[in-house]
Order: structure tokens, then sequence, then C-alpha cells
């Protein structure tokens, strides 16, 4: 119904019918308000968040839609948005009733939410097909991405795809013949299987004893405390282990990274990042006062924290 078509039929009428009538026309447009804001890699936090003039970045919106009630859409435009910490949802952006708080790509487009960083790396050659890289930022290097795809920790043994557990395991990864080939393993991991197979252990290198074996610290993520199993283990973040392709590790105290690019790709110009945030988005309610009514619909989140070693299992 036009403006037009409502006045002419609003005067026609008696007081309360006048009531009735707007009632029911003003009714569902109540029924379904709704707040549309709109982000883009190329808008602007000052702007108000219409499609004209969108946001920069999607903490911005969530934060305006907090400003308002009733069912809100937040159209996130096409690109790739670096997040430096998680948005976090509380009971207070819930939404009541049937409303809904729907962050969403715009019209199916491809959009990437990411907690990593892009670094801007001057490489050279350093020796046997490996590069290094003087890292400027203080970043935190658990994981590295180079055009994308997720690389290998340098490791023991080598990644392989075919293996059964693990990407490749050796019953000597840990032993004292090993270990002596490491300078400093301070920093590594030792991943494992439980001794059943029950499982599995992650543990954090802390040195080597008195005997040259490594010293460890970990093992807690499962409540069947039995040990690792002896043959299905490996270790990574260990220099001397840095010997074939897609393989990296970053040195920390000469703030250094060395990557074995495989042949094809032109280091000089690949785009390398690496996560810095354990959550893009964390939810934090309660039994009594939950979280609810928002979804996350359409993107792709990617380049997050291992958080291995913080998973500990209560005994049971």
């Amino acid at each position: 119904m036009s403006v037009q078509e409502f006045n002419f039929i609003h005067r026609k009428m008696s007081s309360f019918q006048k009531k009735l009538f707007t009632i029911a026309f003003c009714l569902p447009l109540a029924l379904f308000a709704q707040t549309t804001l709109y982000v883009s890699p190329n808008g602007n936090d000052a702007n108000g968040g219409s499609a004209a003039k969108p946001l920069a970045t999607i903490g911005r919106a969530v934060a305006e839609a907090r400003k308002v009630s009733g069912n809100v859409v937040i159209n996130i435009l096409e690109g790739t948005y670096y997040m430096s910490h998680p948005i976090v949802f509380t009971p207070k952006d819930s939404r009541t009733g049937d409303e809904t708080l729907i962050l969403t790509s715009f019209e199916k487009q491809m959009v990437t939410i990411s907690g990593g960083i892009q670094l801007n790396l001057k490489w050279e050659p350093y020796k046997n097909g490996i590069w290094k890289a003087v890292v400027v930022q203080e970043l935190v290097f658990d994981e590295l991405f180079v055009n994308g795809q997720l690389q290998r920790m340098a490791r023991y043994p080598n990644f392989d795809p075919t293996a059964r557990f693990l990407g490749g395991t050796a019953a000597d990864a840990i032993s004292k013949e090993r270990a002596v080939l490491w300078k400093s393993p301070e920093g590594g991991y030792v991943h494992a299987l439980h001794v059943s197979e029950w499982g599995d252990f992650h543990y954090a290198i802390t040195g080597k004893n008195d005997k040259g074996e490594p010293t460890l610290e970990g093992g807690w993520q499962n409540n069947r405390r039995y040990g690792m199993h002896q043959k299905y283990r490996f270790v990574e973040n260990i220099f001397e282990e840095l010997d074939t392709v897609n393989e990296w590790f970053y040195d920390k105290s000469s703030k250094t990274l060395y990557y074995f690019p495989p042949e094809g790709i032109d280091i000089e110009t690949a785009t390398f990042e690496t996560p810095q945030i354990a959550h893009l988005f964390e939810f934090k309610g309660s039994e009594t006062n939950p979280v609810k009514n928002i979804s996350i619909e359409g993107v792709t989140l990617t380049q997050t924290l291992r958080t291995f070693m913080d998973n500990k299992e209560p005994l049971l």
C-alpha cells in the first residue's frame, strides 16, 4: 500500500477505525524492523555503516549493533579481515524473543576472518636451500602460512601425509642419540599417542639433562596418565631438524625466521602470515544467563594459535 492510498482510506474512517487501521498498518513494520550494517575492507569506522558508507572492522559493527534493539544484520563485504583481538559476545549482546543478530557475508561473497598478521620480510639465502629473514615486530610464532597454505615447523621425522598417525612418527624422536644433534632444543615440542593409542599427549621441551636426554613438561592433555607411546611420537620446532621444503623455524633470540621454500615459489613476492590470537569469536555466558540468538554465517575463519598445551584434562 502506498502512502497516498493509506491517507485516502484514513480520511474516510471514524476515530476508532483510524486507530485500529493505524495499528494494523504499522504492526508488520514493527515486527520486521531491522537494522542493517555494512563492513568493507575499504570502509571507515568513522562512517555510519550504511551500504554507501560502510564501516572498516567487524568489531566496530558489533559495537554499533549493541546500541540498537531488534533484528540486526551485519553484512560483511568481500575481503580478508585481520583481527588483533577476539570479538567477545556476552549476554548483553543477546537478542530478545525471536530477534537475531546475524554476521554474514554479503551476497555470499568470499569473506575471510583471520587471527594472523602479514609479515614484511627481506629474505636472504642461508644454506642448503634455506632462506632467512629478520623479523622486526614482536610476534608470536606458532604457525606460518605462505600464500594461504600452512607450513610445517621443523620436525623429525619429516611430515608424511600417508603416515597412519600424526603425519609421521619415529621411535627415536626423543632419544639421547637424536638429542645430541640439537644445540638448544628449548621451545621444541613432543607430540605422541597414548601408550594404548587412547588419545594423545603433548610436551614442551625445556632443555637437556646431564645425560643428554631432552627434559619435558606437559602430558596433561589425557586423563589416562599411562605415558606416551614408544613408537608413535615426533618432535617439532627444533632448528637442526629444518631439512626439507615447506619447513620453517623461528629463532627467538636473534628474531630470525628460517624457511625452506619449495620449487616454483617466489619468496620475494609470496605472502607470509603468522597467527597472533587463539580465538576469533568468544561467547561468554552462563547456564542461567546464556548468550543467545547470535549467528555467524558464510565466512571463513582461519589462522588462530594452537592451544594443545592449554588443554588440561582432570583425572577420572
